[in-house]
Parts: C-alpha cells; sequence; structure tokens
C-alpha cells in the first residue's frame, strides 16, 4: 500500500526505505498522463558503462546536467557514483513537474496536486485513492469511487490551489533525500525552451525516458535536441540519450568531437537509442569547429 502524501511529506516523518518512496511517487499520474515512475538506482548499468567511458578519454565530470529526473532519485544514485569514482560533480537535476500542493480538501481529506491543481493523490481518512483508473476498478467498483473523488474532491482541490487561500502547503515532488546532497541542484525546467543559464555549461548531459518518439512528434524532438547540445561545454563534453524498453536500457553515448563539429558515438546500449540519428544531425555551435 502507498504511504499518504501527508505522511510523506510529514516535516517530522523518519526517513522511509527506498522501496516506500518509489512505491509512492510510482502511483502519482501527472496531467499529460505519464507517471513519475522511478526505481532508486535503475540506471546503475548505464551508470557504470558512461563511468568506464569517462575513465578511458581521461575526462574528468565537474559540471553534470540530468533532465527528466521524474523523483530525483536516480539523479542522487549518479551523483554518488561519480562521487566514488573520483569526479567533484555539481549536478542540476530538471523536471517540468517539480512543485507540488498538498490541499485540505475537507475535514479528514486532503489531495496532493501538482501546481496547477491537478489531482496526484486522494487521501481519505489515511487511505490512499489514486485518481487514475485501472484494468480491475471494473471488477473491484472502484471505476465509480474513482470518478466521483474525481468530480467532488478533484474539482475542489483545484479551485483552492487556482484561486489561492485556504489550507494549502506547498511541497516538492522529489525524494527528500536529496536535500542532504548540498551539490546537487532541483530546478523546474522545459527541455523545448532554451535557458540561456544552461548555455555551455555541461560535462555530461544525461537525458533518460523522455526523448522518445511515444512522447514527441519529429519536430519537437530536433527542438529539445537543438537546446540540448548547446548545454554543452564544447569538444570532449559527453551526452546520454536512452529510454527504458522491456526490462533493459537502449540509449546512445555521444562525445562532442575534439575537432567541435560533431557528435561521436562512444557507446551504445541495446542497439542504441531510436533517435540517434536525429541527434547526429543537430548543428553543434559554430563556436566549437577548430
Amino acid at each position: 500500500m502507498s504511504i499518504t502524501a501527508k505522511a510523506f511529506f510529514h516535516p517530522a516523518r523518519k526517513p522511509t526505505s527506498t522501496d516506500v518512496e518509489d512505491r509512492f511517487f510510482s502511483d502519482l499520474r501527472t496531467r499529460n498522463s505519464t507517471f513519475k515512475r522511478t526505481a532508486s538506482d535503475r540506471f546503475h548499468d548505464l551508470d557504470a558503462r558512461c563511468l568506464e567511458s569517462f575513465e578511458l578519454s581521461g575526462a574528468t565530470i565537474g559540471q553534470v546536467l540530468d533532465i527528466g529526473i521524474s523523483s530525483g532519485a536516480t539523479t542522487l544514485a549518479l551523483y554518488e557514483r561519480l562521487l566514488a569514482c573520483g569526479h567533484m560533480p555539481a549536478v542540476v537535476g530538471t523536471d517540468i513537474a517539480i512543485d507540488g500542493r498538498l490541499v485540505k480538501a475537507y475535514p479528514g481529506v486532503r489531495v496532493l496536486t501538482d501546481e496547477a491543481g491537478h489531482p496526484l493523490q486522494y487521501d481519505v481518512l489515511g487511505r490512499v485513492v489514486r485518481p487514475w483508473g485501472r484494468r480491475a476498478d471494473y471488477a473491484t467498483g472502484m471505476l465509480a469511487v474513482r470518478a466521483l473523488a474525481n468530480a467532488w474532491l478533484g474539482g475542489r482541490a483545484q479551485r483552492v490551489v487556482q484561486q489561492g487561500g485556504g489550507d494549502v502547503t506547498p511541497v516538492r515532488l522529489i525524494s527528500p533525500r536529496l536535500k542532504a546532497a548540498s551539490n546537487v541542484q532541483i530546478e523546474k525546467n522545459d527541455i523545448f525552451v532554451d535557458t540561456p543559464a544552461f548555455r555551455h555549461r555541461f560535462d555530461f548531459i544525461r537525458a533518460c525516458n523522455i526523448l522518445n518518439r511515444g512522447y514527441f512528434d519529429e519536430e519537437a524532438l530536433r527542438r529539445a535536441m537543438a537546446n540540448i547540445v548547446r548545454y554543452l561545454t564544447g569538444p570532449g563534453a559527453f551526452l546520454l540519450i536512452a529510454r527504458s524498453a522491456r526490462g533493459c536500457h537502449v540509449g546512445t553515448l555521444f562525445q562532442v568531437s575534439a575537432n567541435g563539429r560533431f557528435l561521436d558515438v562512444v557507446d551504445r546500449f541495446c542497439g542504441g537509442s531510436e533517435v540517434e540519428w536525429l541527434m547526429l544531425e543537430t548543428p553543434l555551435p559554430e563556436q566549437w569547429a577548430i
């Protein structure tokens, strides 16, 4: 059973196991119908291979950008692994869904929402009710319960958030364990909007489970990739694009060529990313060219 948001975000709450944390976030479905599903160290195999490539090239990884971090648990794992291998990273983790609200809708009823008021979890007298449905709901009768909760509780919570006032507590939809990592910064960011503060800044960028054709069309992918390459420091910088598929990670590790004119493929995982060719076609900043 998932933990309630009230209990999870309580300031006096003792640390829970990573299993409890992962289960809590995995139950949250965002406005665009994607889940904040995560497992605390699910990219360990990708991290290990990337670290091998860094060592072979003699690279020192300082500034890191992790895009689409979900709960940030895998960002923390990457940071700790880099430290263990002798790097001194400063990591920025980004996601579009970072800020949430915990709304007291009625006595004994709380609703966890995103910053716009979209419901993510209902807490009814300490019991979790999900806003989203499953096939089993048809057999258990929960279909009607969820529909009623969305109309009654979800609607009220959304009005409270959008109108302001009421009993609303801001929360961050990320792992509380990140508070102890002083060199990990979490920011809300949209990959489709160029961020000048990120330009020419990062030695390594990781974009997992975000740049794939299941989420975006080719035009959108090209726009995101054009932004991302501008965030690399230049020749020698690394970029990983990967996604999870059928129990494995499919992806490609790139490195900016020594002459700054193109991306080299350094490593492929399970055959390489489905959008590798799009990334290779993405123009690099002209000032890098030697």
